[in-house]
């Protein structure tokens, strides 16, 4: 993947035309009713607390004698037991719950989403396995916009990192609450993550939406207007998907 560094940043903000009002935006759900995290915590990792999944990792190691640090293959261990759950799980049936009365209702209209999301873990010590890039150089989708979702809060280098704005080149991490999920425009805006040098573990999930039919950039600057407006008309403490029930 070409990453943010080597791709022509002039040519790629004249190819995507007029931009959304914002790039990128932080909405609320409700975690007691889409509660991904006691689902993975109690189905698939057997854990209390996701953020601490580094040291029940370390604890199993140690139980067998191993003493070692940490490293992406256990990134990418842990990550398969979150991707091969069912469609018929606890957990993708909340995904798809979700999906359909709170996303949907958010735009207002009738989405093309990825039905098995890429699922995420990044270990405390580990390095990124998702250097800075654009996402357009790979999927070629200028309708597309981004949807990242933390099962545990991450901030730092534990988070994902994002250009302030378009070409910008000044990435900074977004802090995410777990009851938050992360919209932006992925395919024109820079982002990635670092090493993580946090005590935290993040697990998450990302995938991209788009309008059903849709495949223009407009498309693309509509969906993402959308989804600024939503974030801008619900600027308070009250949970967002309380106030579209």
């Amino acid at each position: 993947m070409m990453t943010a560094e080597t791709v022509d940043r002039r040519e790629l903000t004249d190819q995507a035309g007029p931009a959304p009002k914002c790039p990128w935006v932080l909405l609320n759900y409700d975690t007691s009713r889409f509660p991904f995290a006691y689902f993975l915590q109690r189905d698939v990792y057997k854990v209390p607390d996701l953020g601490k999944l580094h040291q029940y990792v370390i604890a199993h190691y140690r139980k067998h004698g191993v003493s070692r640090d940490l490293n992406s293959e256990d990134n990418l261990t842990l990550r398969e037991l979150m991707q091969v759950l069912t469609p018929e799980s606890n957990f993708f049936k909340l995904y798809h719950d979700f999906m359909l009365r709170v996303l949907v209702r958010w735009v207002g209209a009738s989405l093309s989403y990825s039905e098995t999301p890429k699922m995420r873990v990044h270990l405390p010590q580990t390095p990124s396995v998702s250097s800075s890039h654009h996402d357009i150089i790979v999927t070629k989708r200028i309708d597309q916009v981004n949807f990242w979702l933390p099962f545990n809060t991450v901030d730092d280098t534990a988070t994902l990192w994002l250009e302030s704005d378009y070409g910008a080149c000044d990435y900074h991490p977004v802090r995410v609450e777990y009851g938050q999920v992360l919209i932006f425009d992925g395919g024109y805006l820079g982002h990635g993550t670092k090493f993580n040098t946090t005590e935290t573990t993040r697990t998450s999930l990302d995938m991209r939406f788009s309008y059903k039919g849709s495949s223009t950039r407009a498309d693309g600057v509509r969906l993402m207007n959308r989804i600024v407006d939503i974030a801008q008309e619900f600027q308070t403490e009250q949970v967002i998907e309380s106030e579209v029930s």
